[in-house]
This record gives structure tokens, C-alpha cells and sequence, in this order.
């Protein structure tokens, strides 16, 4: 008994103090969105695979920057992909920009997304290249807030945070939640403590020199998570990497709570795989479920008053959250089940390593790298 007193006391504690953290960096965040003092040109680069909700919403606002000179790649895998036709689209509606559509079959390695943007860098014509997830909305202003911090030449990368926006459904909304509520805030806790040495996936801007120098989408072929593999290699190679003052938006779209397992477990277990100790740590940014099943041990009092504690603690960052950046409306009612999935989530990424991406089922656990699975 006394054990599991000990044990609920840590996770609290633990809890705690990452809420309070996590607080705290929010309230301190203040990016300065000043403009760069140059325009080089830049290629972005869209992969893309499915007609996904707001696909063509998405891309227009891709197409649609505020910024002297640009190339849009976009990139397919086949060339009956349903993302065909809305691409060849929005293309057509922005006549006078330069835009590429490549579509090409080869997969180089086991991450298809890292295979699409190596089959596409050979169409981009510039030497800044900013990577755009095709499930992004951005402002006209995006570009520019992207390309700011390259002005360093120590600065090889360029990253950006991402909110959830859902799409109707119950499924839609825990999934932005996440992004929302889980995402933002251990980022932020996450740059207070260290300097930079990982991207997110949804934005990367990078010179093609860094990229060269790390080796290309080649050295990235297998990686577990592309964007984790990506800041590694550069912050590794000496580059600095850097946060940019711009949060774009996701759209999350899961058609049920089912799918949303599915692919949250595929994050949690490429994350166990590349960060395996702060993968095992980020039950203290979740300990609704586990607290709810050791309290019991405690005086009824102090178990009543620890959980008022937490779940007040994570109502006012949900609230300051949505102060200090532009997030959908506050869901207080969701955030309590919202922990509860991450738990699940989260522990069920400990039953196996393998992940289903883009109909291939793959094997964590090689260290930065997956392999299909039985090979």
C-alpha cells in the first residue's frame, strides 16, 4: 500500500510540475514577427497523397503568398492519386505562378513521405526549400515569417509550431485537442530547457546547402519520423535550428475514434522509438488515468483535492492557450476525456513496434529507422 501511495504522489507531483511549467511558458512566450531585411527566392515543396478534406483550401493557401518570387512543387506517388485532379486545379487558378507537379512511382527506403520529397527535389529551382505538409492552412504572411530566421547563416532549419483545426466529429476534435492542448505547450517546455535539435513535420524550411550536407532525403530514406531524423541530422552536422514566429494550421480530419488510435499510435511509437526515456516521462503530461486508479490509496480528502488540482491546472492552460494564440473555441468538457485517450494511447504504444503507414506495415525499434515488417 505504501508503495502505491509513493507511486500516486510521483505521477501528481510529476503532473504537477509539468502544468506549471507548461503555464509558465506560455505566458512567457512573446515572438516578435518583425519582417527579414531580404527575399530570396524558395521552392516549396507540397507532398501530397489522397483527396483529404480542404485539400484544395489548403494548397490555395500555399499558392497564395505575399512574397516576390516563389515555385510550388507538389509531389504524387501515382498518377491516378485522388489529390490529382484538385492539385492540377489549383494550379490552373494561379496561372502566372511557377508550379511543378511530379509524379513518380520510386520509394526510396520505408518513409513514403521522405520518398515523395526526394522524387520532387530534383524539379525545385531554388536554394531555400520549404517543406509543406498538404494538410496545412496558411496566411499570405507565411513565407515570410518561414524564411526570417535563415538570415543567420549558422541557421540551417527553420520550424514552426501547428494547431489542430477539426472537421465535424468527435474524433476530429480529440485529435486537434491534442495538437492543441498536449503538442504546443511540450514544445514550448521542451525550447526552454535546451537549444533546438528536432523539426516538425507540418513546416520545415532548410537551405539546400545544409541539406547537402546531411545527405540529402537519401541519409533519410528509413526514417522513423522524418522530421525527428531531419533536426537531428542538422543540429549534428552544426547547424542551428530555429522556431519560427508562426503557428500554421492542421486540418484534422478522422472519420473515428478507431482511426485516431490508429494514427496517434503510430506517432507514440516512433516516438518511442527515436526519444525512448521522454517518450516513458510523458505520462506526467497525462496522469488523469493512472491518478484516478492509484488515489484510491490516499485519505478520500487529499485524493479529492489532488485531482481538483490537476484538472483545474489543465482548464487554465487550455484557457491561457487560447489567449496568447489563435486556437479553435475552448472545449473545457473534452480536455478531461482528451487526457484519458492520450493514457490509452500511450500505453498501448508498449505492446508492439509496428506501425501501418500509407498501406505498409512497418517495424519500429532500429534505432532512427523502420523496416517493413518481417523483412
Amino acid at each position: 500500500m505504501l508503495f502505491i501511495q509513493l507511486l500516486a504522489g510521483a505521477l501528481f507531483l510529476g503532473g504537477l510540475g509539468y502544468l506549471g511549467l507548461a503555464i509558465r511558458r506560455v505566458l512567457s512566450f512573446t515572438p516578435s514577427p518583425t519582417g527579414p531585411r531580404t527575399l530570396p527566392p524558395i521552392t516549396v515543396m507540397v507532398p501530397a497523397h489522397g483527396a483529404i478534406p480542404r485539400l484544395d483550401e489548403c494548397l490555395r493557401s500555399i499558392c497564395a503568398q505575399d512574397y516576390p518570387e516563389i515555385q510550388v512543387v507538389f509531389g504524387l506517388h501515382a498518377p491516378d492519386d485522388e489529390a490529382r485532379p484538385i492539385i492540377e486545379r489549383v494550379m490552373a487558378a494561379f496561372p502566372a505562378l511557377k508550379t511543378t507537379l511530379v509524379i513518380d512511382g520510386r520509394r526510396l527506403g520505408t518513409n513514403p513521405k521522405n520518398a515523395n520529397l526526394a522524387n520532387m527535389l530534383p524539379a525545385a529551382r531554388h536554394d531555400i526549400l520549404v517543406m509543406v505538409d498538404a494538410d496545412v492552412l496558411v496566411q499570405p504572411d507565411f513565407l515570410k515569417r518561414m524564411v526570417r530566421p535563415l538570415e543567420d547563416p549558422g541557421v540551417g532549419g527553420v520550424t514552426c509550431l501547428y494547431q489542430g483545426r477539426p472537421e465535424p466529429g468527435l474524433a476530429s476534435h480529440l485529435g486537434a485537442l491534442y495538437h492543441n492542448d498536449w503538442f504546443i505547450p511540450s514544445v514550448l517546455v521542451d525550447i526552454g530547457r535546451r537549444e533546438m535539435d528536432i523539426c516538425y513535420g507540418a513546416a520545415i524550411a532548410v537551405t539546400r546547402h545544409a541539406l547537402e550536407t546531411i545527405g540529402g532525403f537519401k541519409a533519410m530514406s528509413d526514417a522513423v519520423a522524418q522530421d525527428f531524423v531531419f533536426g537531428h541530422r542538422l543540429h549534428h552536422a552544426g547547424f542551428k535550428i530555429r522556431l519560427a514566429d508562426y503557428v500554421v494550421a492542421t486540418v484534422v480530419a478522422e472519420n473515428s475514434l478507431s482511426s485516431l488510435i490508429r494514427h496517434e499510435l503510430r506517432w507514440n511509437r516512433a516516438v518511442r522509438a527515436v526519444r525512448p526515456l521522454e517518450h516513458a516521462l510523458s505520462i506526467f503530461m497525462s496522469p488523469l488515468v493512472p491518478l484516478a486508479l492509484l488515489l484510491p490509496s490516499w485519505p478520500a480528502g487529499a485524493a479529492l483535492a489532488a485531482l481538483a488540482l490537476h484538472l483545474g491546472l489543465r482548464q487554465v492552460l487550455h484557457r491561457l492557450l487560447r489567449v496568447h494564440f489563435d486556437l479553435p473555441p475552448a472545449e473545457p468538457w473534452l480536455v478531461p476525456l482528451r487526457e484519458a485517450l492520450n493514457a490509452v494511447v500511450w500505453a498501448r504504444s508498449f505492446l508492439g513496434r509496428t506501425v501501418r503507414w500509407d498501406g505498409v506495415v512497418m517495424e519500429t525499434g532500429h534505432g532512427l529507422e523502420m523496416r517493413r515488417s518481417g523483412s
